[in-house]
């Protein structure tokens, strides 16, 4: 059998996408964004479960930390230097810091986070409102 929980995290932010675009999404602009954490499982642990979902909250930590009330830009965007020099915490992607760059980064995260035998990480959604968002896998 295969078992599959999820547990969704929440976390506010600023972004926008400056490389190889243009609209109106290139204003630094915030979003309320929802993850979701899928796992799974062939066989449950001692306590009939794939994982606790206490456990899972070690990625709503590193969320928090790294992505929560943070201005996430690429980093060769210009703003990032005033964010910098303005003390405001800040993230820096590699790419335009879409749903599905974050859901990426994310997604590495958990994987590092849930290293088992046992279960795996199966997928990250990333929704940046509540009618647009992104899924990534490994």
């Amino acid at each position: 059998m295969k078992y599959s929980v999820t547990k969704d995290f929440t976390f506010e932010a600023a972004h926008r996408l400056l490389k190889n675009y243009t609209g109106k999404c290139t204003n630094n602009h915030g979003h309320s964004w929802i993850i979701r954490l899928h796992i799974e499982a062939t066989k449950l642990d001692e306590k009939e479960m794939v994982i606790d979902f206490q456990e899972m909250r070690n990625l709503k930590t590193w969320i928090d930390d790294k992505l929560d009330h943070a201005t996430i830009l690429w980093e060769k965007d210009p703003m990032c230097d005033y964010i910098i020099e303005s003390g405001q915490k800040i993230y820096k992607t590699s790419g335009n810091p879409t749903s599905e760059k974050i859901g990426e980064i994310i997604l590495k995260q958990a994987i590092n986070l849930f290293k088992s035998s046992k279960i795996k990480v199966t997928c990250i959604e990333v929704n940046e409102t509540c009618t647009s968002g992104a899924q990534v896998r490994p």
